[in-house]
C-alpha cells in the first residue's frame, strides 16, 4: 500500500508520474533522514528559515548538526533571499527553503543556491497546497522536496509525510536508510491514528472543533494517545521511535484523500481569492506577492496586535481563525534558543511577527459561509498591524 500510495502522490501532487517519492511516519522524519544521509555524521551546519515550525531545527538537531537562521524578508513571510545565501559557509550541508502558507520561495534565488553546486538545496513543501507548472515552481529545482500530511496541513493522513527527489541518487541512499528503520511499532502507531481517525471524524465540527482541539491535547500530555508532537522532540536527546517510515494505514488514507486532491485544491483557490478580495476592500495588505494571489494557498497569513483575543473569540464562534504559533517556537523562546542555536535578537522581524500571526485556513472544511462570517468578525475586532 505505501508504494502505491508513492506513485500516486508523484502522479497526481507532482504532477509527474516518474517523480521518485518516498512515505515517512512524519514530515519531520522525511528532513531527518535526508539530513542524516547527506553525510551529517561529519557535523555541519543546515541554514534554515527563523519563521519556521519548531520541528524544523529540530530534527536538524537530531541529525547532529548546526543551525543557522535566515530572518523573513521585509513585508513577507518567506525568509529574505540574500540572508539565505549570506549564511551560506564552508560548514554548510544544506539550505531549507520554506514555502511559508503555500508562497512560492524567491524563485531567482533558489536558481543562485542551486548553481553553487554544494550545499544541498531542500524545499519545505509542508504547507504547499498548489504546484503550478513552470521550471521555478516549488519542489522543481531543489534537490529533494518534503511534505507533511498532518491533520491540518493541504490534505491529511492523521500524521506522516513525504519526499520528492530531483537527486535520484540521493533517493536511493534515503530509501535505503528509512528500510533500516525499526517496524516493530507499527501496529501501534496504526492503532492509535486510527482511534484519532475515528474520533476525529465523529466529532469534529465547526462548532465543536475548539473544544475537541483542547480534549485532544488533554489525553496527548496523559499518554493515551500519540500526538503530533511528543514530549521527547523537545529534548536534546532524539527518541528512540522517531525514525519511522509510513504505515499501511497512512497510505490508506492517503490514497483516499489524493481522490480528492483537485476538488481540495479549487476550493483553496477560491477561497484564497474571497479572503484577499474582501480585505482588499477594506483596506488590508495580506502581504503576498503577486504570482501567489493567484494560488491555492494553504492558509492567507495576517498580522494583528490583539491575537489571543481574537483566537478565543473566533473559537468560541466556531470561526476560521487559526495561529501557526501557539506559543513562541522553541528555537525562539529565550529559555530555550540555546538548544536550538539561536541567539535571541538574532532574527527581530521573525521574533516580532510570531505572536502576531493568524491565518484563514482555506481547508474544505472551511464553507463559504464560513468564511464570509469569519471575514465580518475580522472587520469588526482585528487590529491589523503591518511588519515593521
Amino acid at each position: 500500500m505505501v508504494s502505491r500510495y508513492e506513485q500516486a502522490f508523484a502522479r497526481i501532487v507532482m504532477g509527474d508520474a516518474a517523480r521518485p517519492c518516498l512515505a515517512f511516519g512524519k514530515g519531520r522524519v522525511a528532513l531527518w533522514t535526508v539530513l542524516r544521509t547527506l553525510g551529517s555524521q561529519g557535523g555541519g551546519e543546515v541554514v534554515i528559515p527563523a519563521f519556521t515550525c519548531e520541528m524544523v531545527p529540530a530534527a536538524v538537531k537530531f541529525a547532529g548538526l548546526r543551525c543557522v537562521y535566515a530572518d523573513v524578508a521585509p513585508g513577507g513571510f518567506n525568509a529574505e533571499a540574500t540572508e539565505l545565501a549570506g549564511r551560506i559557509g564552508p560548514a554548510t550541508l544544506a539550505v531549507v527553503c520554506q514555502h511559508t502558507y503555500g508562497i512560492g520561495q524567491d524563485a531567482a534565488t533558489m536558481r543562485r543556491l542551486t548553481v553553487r553546486g554544494s550545499p544541498a538545496m531542500i524545499e519545505d513543501c509542508c504547507q504547499v497546497a498548489d504546484l503550478p507548472a513552470g521550471p521555478d515552481g516549488p519542489t522543481r529545482l531543489g534537490a529533494v522536496a518534503f511534505f507533511s500530511t498532518q491533520w491540518n496541513k493541504p490534505f491529511s493522513t492523521g500524521l506522516g509525510g513525504m519526499a520528492a527527489f530531483n537527486d535520484p541518487r540521493l533517493h536511493s541512499a534515503v530509501g535505503d536508510m528509512r528500510s533500516s528503520f525499526d517496524r516493530g511499532g507499527d501496529r501501534a502507531r496504526a492503532r492509535s491514528l486510527a482511534i484519532q481517525g475515528l474520533a476525529y471524524e465523529l466529532t469534529v465540527r465547526p462548532a465543536t472543533q475548539a473544544a475537541v482541539a483542547e480534549m485532544y491535547r488533554f489525553a496527548q500530555r496523559r499518554g493515551w494517545v500519540r500526538g503530533t508532537n511528543t514530549a521527547g522532540e523537545f529534548g536534546q536527546t532524539m527518541p528512540e521511535d522517531y525514525p519511522c517510515g509510513a504505515t499501511n494505514l497512512q497510505a490508506i488514507l492517503g490514497l483516499r484523500q489524493l481522490q480528492r486532491w483537485d476538488r481540495n485544491v479549487a476550493h483553496r483557490r477560491m477561497l484564497t481569492g474571497f479572503y484577499l478580495q474582501r480585505l482588499a476592500k477594506i483596506g488590508v495588505d495580506a502581504l503576498l506577492p503577486p504570482a501567489a494571489r493567484q494560488l491555492a494557498l494553504w492558509a492567507v497569513p495576517l498580522l494583528v496586535d490583539n491575537k489571543a483575543e481574537l483566537l478565543a473569540r473566533s473559537a468560541r464562534d466556531a470561526l476560521a481563525v487559526a495561529t501557526w504559533f501557539d506559543v513562541p517556537p522553541v528555537h525562539l523562546a529565550g529559555a530555550t534558543a540555546g538548544q536550538y542555536d539561536y541567539r535571541p535578537g538574532q532574527c527581530p522581524r521573525s521574533e516580532w511577527m510570531v505572536p502576531r500571526e493568524i491565518h484563514l485556513p482555506t481547508s474544505p472544511a472551511v464553507s463559504l459561509e464560513r468564511a464570509e462570517a469569519t471575514w465580518k468578525f475580522l472587520h469588526r475586532h482585528a487590529r491589523f498591524t503591518s511588519p515593521r
